[in-house]
């Protein structure tokens, strides 16, 4: 589960025992408040930016809508749909990734004040530490410091891996979404088309055998010379009807193919387009989680020196207890 504000705000620290050191109890609320703060923020910053992408895409859907109906009464309804679409698709693309790198630059900006507040309590702990009078009490919660610490480092990438992630995704869903919404829309279209073509020339060959038959009665009606005139009238009729058919469905056919291949281009890049953001995305994750890593390197590796100094430390105080008490009993005969 994510963390919220109200998680920081309700977090409760057991109080170290008797003897033993700990952070000063204002700092540790003061930071918290500083990562409750933060975190609020990043939370409605993302709430703003949900919110302005769906009015981003209802004004495309509306503007869509409005364009294809003034497109359409015009007779010319791909060209101008098809520019409007690209272009408020742009817009909308260009507002998201502003928003996105606005978000991800407050969350690294959290992350910076998270990890110096960490390393201004180590120090404080590693100066602590360095005074020889306190050295048996500080061993146990430096020890218990340090496995928080790298627990916390992992928590916190694993959290970053994570909605890394699921961005990426979101991207490579919506991309495909959209091309393959384009693609049904334009063999929709295309169909449509070319129905539309194929019964206005039946009703077109239908209205010319019509018109040759009542020609062919009237003609009959009057010589067998006329017949013939009608005859060779109507033949031509319908050579040039399934003429017009024919070119109807050429065009038909052709603007259809030309839809087609419009979508599929676009499909392509917008496919295109989302590897290479997904890419980019899991590269830089790839980096951070690098840094992480030798961020925990360096924290276990200061553990080990830490706890063989301290091991040679304490050695060498009881080799020395050891040493004033042997001497002690050596001295007494001597001074009686």
């Amino acid at each position: 589960m994510p963390l919220t504000p109200a998680d920081v705000h309700n977090v409760a620290f057991s109080k170290p025992p008797i003897g033993k050191r700990g952070y000063n109890e204002d700092e540790v609320d003061q930071f918290l408040d500083l990562v409750e703060d933060t975190l609020g923020q990043l939370q409605e910053e993302n709430a703003d930016l949900r919110q302005h992408v769906e009015e981003l895409e209802a004004e495309l859907k509306g503007k869509g809508g409005a364009t294809a109906a003034a497109a359409a009464s015009k007779g010319d309804a791909k060209v101008d749909t098809a520019a409007l679409r690209k272009e408020i698709e742009a817009e909308l693309r260009a507002e998201y990734d502003k928003k996105l790198a606005d978000a991800t630059k407050a969350t690294e900006k959290a992350q910076a004040e998270a990890k110096a507040a960490r390393e201004e309590a180590a120090a404080a702990k590693k100066n602590a530490a360095a005074a020889p009078a306190q050295a048996a009490a500080v061993a146990a919660p430096a020890a218990e410091q340090g496995e928080m610490a790298t627990a916390e480092t992992h928590m916190q990438a694993a959290r970053v891996l994570g909605l890394a992630q699921e961005m990426a995704d979101r991207l490579t869903n919506d991309a495909r979404a959209e091309s393959k919404s384009m693609l049904d829309d334009a063999r929709t279209a295309a169909e449509k088309t070319i129905s539309d073509a194929n019964a206005s020339s039946k009703a077109t060959l239908e209205s010319a055998k019509t018109e040759a038959a009542n020609t062919l009665a009237d003609a009959r009606a009057r010589a067998d010379k006329a017949v013939a005139e009608a005859t060779e009238k109507s033949e031509t009729m319908v050579a040039q009807a399934k003429e017009k058919s024919e070119t109807m469905i050429a065009e038909a056919t052709a603007q259809s193919e030309a839809q087609i291949k419009q979508a599929t281009d676009k499909a392509n890049a917008l496919q295109a387009d989302a590897e290479k953001k997904h890419t980019d995305i899991m590269a830089t994750v790839k980096k951070q989680q690098t840094a992480l890593e030798a961020r925990i390197a360096e924290l276990s590796t200061f553990e080990r020196e830490y706890r063989t100094r301290l091991k040679s430390y304490l050695e060498s105080q009881l080799a020395e207890l050891e040493t004033r008490g042997t001497a002690a009993p050596a001295g007494s005969p001597d001074n009686s």
